[in-house]
């Protein structure tokens, strides 16, 4: 098994503790948490990164904590090429986000971002199909928001949005996003950062995509539809991660995407493979170039 330590003990590490705990893979030994009363009798508990990599009783890292930590760790880790993975968004900036892609790069780090769409069994198939229907293509609509979380320092862009964005850029391998435009439909100073905002913009010239994300929706939703020339549509709910075309499921996940994630993470580790590290890197990278141009984190 693979020794893994977790930095974060919030709501999110938490589920992250029962994804690592219910793998066979990893052994997860530590976690870094600066709540004093946290309660994790097996866990050997750090106050800092540093003295959990120091302790020499992890071979990995799954960070699950503020985005404006993650370039600080990647710092610290790159001498002892620790492989880690990295919650979204990877960066608060697209100037910090520039610099963990050329310390990843210059280092050869393993580090996984993850993307959660990415790692869906759904990815593989909503791939293909957008593939093969590519030409036929005519306009995506993203719907992707909850009511919350509502944070003081963050634009719920980088919430719900990142997601979205970094899933166009896998499908659609870099094709040119053009006219880009942004408006704020509906926003509720009462919530902290209540806002929601549509984006609209063109992939290769000819495909109409909008999507509307926030933070003020009545209930969870994480849809995208890609609806083609003669009105047939493929509906990939990102929630349940199934895939509907016209209507009728043609393909459900079997395992939750962060299983999914740490078994695809355990076997890069073991065969020292860097092919998905650098190709979602460079996802990261250019989403939080796409976003940082309108929202700072």
């Amino acid at each position: 098994m693979i020794n893994i330590g977790i930095v974060g003990c919030g709501h999110w590490a938490l589920k992250i503790i029962n994804e690592i705990n219910n793998n066979k893979k990893f052994n997860l030994t530590s976690i870094v948490c600066r709540n004093k009363n946290s309660n994790f009798k097996t866990l050997k508990v750090f106050d800092t990164v540093e003295k959990m990599i120091n302790a020499n009783i992890i071979d990995c890292i799954y960070v699950a904590a503020e985005p404006k930590l993650n370039l600080e760790i990647v710092n610290l880790i790159k001498n002892k090429k620790i492989p880690i993975i990295l919650e979204k968004p990877v960066t608060d900036t697209f100037i910090n986000a520039k610099e963990l892609k050329k310390i990843a790069i210059n280092n050869n780090l393993m580090i996984y971002p993850n993307l959660t769409n990415y790692f869906s069994e759904t990815f593989k198939e909503l791939k293909n199909l957008v593939d093969n229907n590519f030409l036929k293509i005519k306009e995506i609509i993203i719907y992707e928001g909850n009511f919350g979380p509502f944070r003081k320092n963050i634009n719920p862009i980088w919430d719900w949005g990142y997601h979205s964005i970094s899933l166009l850029f896998l499908l659609f391998d870099y094709k040119k996003f053009s006219d880009v435009k942004k408006k704020e439909i509906k926003s509720n100073n009462i919530y902290g950062k209540g806002i929601v905002t549509k984006f609209y913009f063109k992939i290769n010239s000819k495909i109409n995509v909008k999507i509307i994300t926030g933070n003020l929706f009545k209930k969870k939703i994480r849809k995208i539809k890609i609806i083609l020339n003669n009105n047939e549509n493929i509906l990939n709910d990102m929630i349940v991660h199934e895939i509907k075309f016209n209507n009728k499921q043609i393909f459900k996940n079997k395992k939750s995407p962060i299983s999914s994630l740490l078994n695809t993470f355990e076997k890069s580790i073991k065969i020292n493979d860097f092919e998905i590290s650098n190709k979602l890197i460079d996802v990261s990278y250019h989403t939080t170039k796409f976003l940082d141009k309108f929202y700072r984190c």
